[in-house]
């Protein structure tokens, strides 16, 4: 808010006047704009923000969520894949928050009430995932990761279920035909009834003459659109595209202008310099030292010097080579902060630096980013990671390769969890939380991304065998060890002989003076 009736001088030079309102004072001098009359104010807000654009002649376009898309969709998902092949810092956030997204990728857990049904279900989706799309060149992992990459880039990623059994990744550029602009025939209500597909031309460009429905049964069409009446989506961070192309100008120049300073060493102030320097510059136009009586002579060159012998009175100054803009580092620094609001990454993440940030800190932002990356990671498995195992489970029933179950659809997947700042700590964290009962012991495995099934499984496994390795030596040798110093368990009370006895089950011995 400015806090003044007229902005003087508001466009420097301008000649133009605001017209009068009616009843109400006008400008009394050239090149004065009335601001909201006399009242002093500027308002961003409410119904006087609309009252002041309707003045100055600004009027937002209105119209449905895919009205504007037919406008300006294609443009900025053109924009973002030239950002994508070109800008770094656009690519460097794309990929991290793709990696703490995905990770290394969501673990199915099917959840029937079959144990024996569940490990074969996994067991067939793991063999099939390792080979799932059609060209035979994405592995399951790398195809996530591709997901999540154009969910993030262009807003949209786009899949197809196959008769093969498997899936084919298709781009937002594609869903597009002669008839249907934006690629979608609705119904009434503004369901989608068919997802046209056009193939690219071999001159690379989408042929939507060539486009062919698909069935929305088999479509995948993962998107997070920005309005109700929206049925495409835009590159989330399109908000910020514009502040991408004056960071890279930022950059460009101040590049520039080390790229100039490098080439200049000395500075040389004397009488007449611009005169004298144009003319024994032109008595060797070829910069050789070799000719008697030109500038060369009065150089010395050593192997890291320069030594200029120069008339009296002139002045050598050295050129300063750090001088970039003074508030070059802290401009691009908030620029950076500001990029990665959309996608939920805050400065650090981007920049890979927490050398200014201590712990509770680090915590607080992580925290939040987390809150964001798991809506993505919810929008993910919603709209492509269950689809698909529904599919794939429906496909194995078919064949004969799983039983038919009624709930054979009760799943769950185990996604990257809250990353782990300080072991030791997060560690105890977990361990009371399920003491005191505000987590389970199942919630904290999922956390580690891990099945509490396996985890019971194995340290069964291993505190049997650990037992056995303990009752072994007490029978070779006499001597009781406890069996927790092979299972990795904290020892019982003090470790001492009479516990580790007591921990294989026998009869500890009576203390010294006192009969059994």
């Amino acid at each position: 808010m400015i806090g003044v009736s007229r902005l003087r001088r508001f466009f420097s030079g301008s000649k133009a006047k605001a017209p009068a309102r009616a009843g109400g004072p006008s400008p009394s001098r050239r090149g004065e704009i009335e601001i909201e009359g006399g009242r002093g104010t500027y308002t961003a807000l409410g119904y006087r923000s609309a009252t002041t654009a309707t003045r100055e002649g600004r009027y937002p376009v209105t119209g449905s969520g895919d009205m504007h898309l037919s406008y300006h969709r294609e443009q900025l998902v053109a924009q973002a894949r030239e950002f994508a092949r070109d800008n770094g810092i656009f690519r460097g956030m794309i990929e991290r928050a793709v990696s703490y997204v995905i990770g290394n990728g969501f673990q199915l857990q099917a959840k029937s009430a079959d144990p024996e049904w569940n490990r074969d279900a996994e067991a067939l989706w793991s063999d099939w995932w390792k080979s799932p799309e059609a060209r035979g060149v994405l592995t399951g992992p790398r195809l996530e990761r591709m997901v999540a990459r154009e969910l993030f880039s262009v807003g949209e990623s786009i899949g197809l279920m196959l008769s093969s059994g498997l899936v084919q990744i298709v781009e937002a550029e594609q869903m597009a035909s002669s008839q249907h602009p934006d690629g979608i025939q609705k119904s009434t209500e503004g369901a989608p009834l068919s997802y046209w597909i056009a193939p690219y031309s071999d001159g690379g460009q989408v042929n939507k003459a060539a486009a062919k429905p698909k069935d929305p049964a088999f479509t995948l069409h993962l998107l997070d659109p920005e309005r109700p009446s929206a049925h495409r989506a835009v590159p989330p961070c399109q908000s910020t595209f514009s502040m991408l192309h004056r960071i890279n100008d930022v950059c460009d120049s101040e590049a520039a202008a080390f790229q100039l300073l490098a080439r200049l060493a000395v500075s040389i102030t004397r009488q007449n310099g611009p005169q004298i320097g144009r003319s024994e510059s032109k008595q060797d136009p070829a910069k050789r030292s070799d000719k008697e009586g030109d500038l060369a002579t009065r150089i010395s060159e050593l192997d890291y010097a320069l030594i200029f012998n120069g008339n009296l009175g002139d002045e050598v100054r050295g050129i300063e080579h750090n001088i970039p803009g003074q508030n070059f580092p802290d401009a691009v620094t908030m620029f950076l902060r500001l990029l990665g609001l959309p996608l939920g990454l805050p400065l650090e993440i981007i920049l890979l630096d927490w050398t200014k940030s201590n712990f509770s800190q680090s915590r607080a932002v992580l925290e939040q980013a987390f809150q964001t990356f798991k809506g993505w990671q919810s929008l993910i498995v919603g709209g492509w990671h269950s689809r698909l195992y529904a599919w794939k489970v429906g496909q194995f029933m078919a064949e004969g390769s799983l039983a038919l179950r009624d709930d054979s659809l009760a799943h769950d997947w185990i996604v990257p969890q809250f990353p782990w700042l300080d072991q030791l700590a997060e560690a105890r964290a977990s361990a009371e939380k399920v003491e005191r009962g505000y987590a389970t012991h199942a919630e904290i495995c999922k956390q580690l991304g891990r099945e509490r099934e396996d985890i019971v499984k194995i340290r069964d496994e291993e505190i049997r065998d650990a037992i056995e390795k303990a009752q072994k030596i007490l029978a070779d040798t006499g001597t009781a060890v406890p069996w927790q110093l092979f299972a990795g368990v904290p020892l019982p009370g003090n470790g001492s002989a009479v516990a580790a006895e007591a921990s294989l089950g026998k009869p500890a011995p009576a203390p010294a003076g006192v009969q059994p």
